[in-house]
């Protein structure tokens, strides 16, 4: 498996622990102010997974087939302590699905995959 990077989306913290390492770069410090379509083809031309709770990622990821992957959090609005430890527990799994699938899905009970 590919070592892969991220593209984390203002939706979700950049002060967050588990985002804390050469792997992660944030929309924030690139421009806050990106259109959706620039996020992505950032993300396209730098080889990176966005991690997104937009939801319109994920209508675009279902359509678009250039190569970007996205992994949607579906999770509510959860206190950065649970956030932590729902990454704990499935970042490990979520990551595992990225070679094969050009979306993963992620909620709190489930981890549901999109094929290439």
């Amino acid at each position: 498996m590919p070592p892969y990077r991220f593209l984390i989306d203002v939706n979700l913290p950049k002060h967050f622990g588990f985002f804390n390492s050469g792997n992660f770069e944030f929309v924030i410090d690139i421009n806050g102010k990106w259109p959706d379509r620039d996020i992505w083809e950032y993300a396209k031309l730098n080889q990176l997974v966005i991690v997104t709770k937009d939801t319109d990622f994920y209508h675009r990821c279902l359509l678009a087939n250039d190569g970007v992957k996205v992994v949607y959090l579906k999770l509510g609005n959860l206190l950065l302590r649970d956030l932590h430890l729902y990454f704990i527990k499935n970042w490990e799994k979520i990551i595992n699905h990225l070679e094969d699938s050009k979306m993963i899905i992620a909620t709190t009970t489930t981890i549901e995959t999109i094929a290439l």
